[in-house]
């Protein structure tokens, strides 16, 4: 017998030891001499784990040689100083230095992000933020109202979380998105012409200008879903066979670069597409000798634009 000093690491519970911590020791273990060899080196890193026979279910085999254990000192963990840490902040003025967001309240710091992201919360490109601005002096609102409904036809968020956003009631939020509805919408309606067609074809896009430049108009429906009316005869109305639900729906018309120049007022879902166009005044906005582009969900409209010598394509 000889014994070889090794580095072996052992996790010991607190409730069989409880004068030694858990954590890494040094041990001392005194084996038999022919069995040294198995070890590449002195210095071995293993981890010894002790079971219960008692509750194991698998039998354990008996071990040829008794390895004796002995704790000579318990290695002491190190604690990490905080400072190590090159990305830890001093002080909050560091994290606000950081984020670059002035420090404010919430109400302040939303309205604060709705002008820097502006697309992101109110589907306002930056550039034209504007338009808010636009709202306010026309309308002679308030512009958190005109923020408040923006975002949330954005956003389509909850009006709880937008009472805390703002620092309001949910009721007085829901009042605000109620009554600034019409009143945006009609300040909007100054913004929705038709340019000329000389101003469409110098924006058309590469794909139309080849087969399809006579185009100044395309055409869709919308449709959105609204609750189930109590009177009969506006259920029956508003009954939209291919959205299964009760719908209005609208007719809108862009450029082909994508700027709208037409929406209709709302029809009920029952309406078919060729209703829509001829109650709609649609016709008589468009320019003479141009065509209309639309899926082929609109059907029998091609007598209608040819008395107005237009083309369906």
């Amino acid at each position: 017998m000889i014994s070889a000093r090794v580095a072996v690491q052992v996790d010991i519970p607190v409730r069989e030891a409880k004068h030694v911590q858990k954590s890494s020791v040094a041990l001392q273990v005194s084996m038999p001499a022919n069995e040294k060899k198995h070890f590449r080196s002195v210095g071995v890193n293993t981890r010894i784990r002790q079971t219960d026979k008692a509750s194991s279910p698998v039998k354990l085999p008996k071990a040829k040689h008794k390895i004796t254990v002995k704790v000579i000192s318990p290695v002491k963990s190190e604690s990490v100083s905080s400072s190590a840490n090159t990305n830890s902040y001093d002080s909050i003025s560091s994290i606000e230095e950081h984020l670059k967001v002035p420090s404010m309240g919430r109400r302040n710091s939303t309205e604060y992000l709705c002008e820097k992201k502006s697309r992101f919360y109110l589907g306002l490109p930056e550039h034209v933020y504007q338009v808010v601005k636009f709202i306010v002096e026309v309308e002679k609102i308030h512009h958190v109202d005109v923020l408040i409904t923006l975002k949330k036809i954005r956003t389509d968020d909850v009006y709880a979380r937008l009472a805390d956003d703002f620092e309001m009631s949910v009721t007085y939020i829901h009042n605000i998105f109620t009554r600034s509805i019409p009143i945006i919408a009609g300040a909007l309606q100054e913004l929705i012409f038709w340019p000329s067609s000389i101003e469409i074809k110098k924006r058309l896009p590469i794909p139309f200008r080849v087969r399809y430049k006579n185009v100044v108009s395309i055409i869709d429906c919308l449709e959105i879903e609204i609750e189930k009316p109590s009177n009969p005869i506006y259920q029956a109305m508003t009954w939209s066979d291919y959205k299964k639900c009760n719908t209005l729906k609208f007719l809108i018309s862009s450029t082909p670069d994508g700027m709208i120049t037409f929406i209709s007022g709302a029809f009920g879902g029952r309406a078919s597409d060729k209703e829509i166009i001829s109650q709609s005044n649609f016709l008589n906005e468009l320019p003479n000798a141009c065509a209309v582009m639309a899926d082929r969900g609109f059907k029998q409209i091609d007598f209608m634009l040819a008395k107005k010598k237009l083309l369906f394509s």
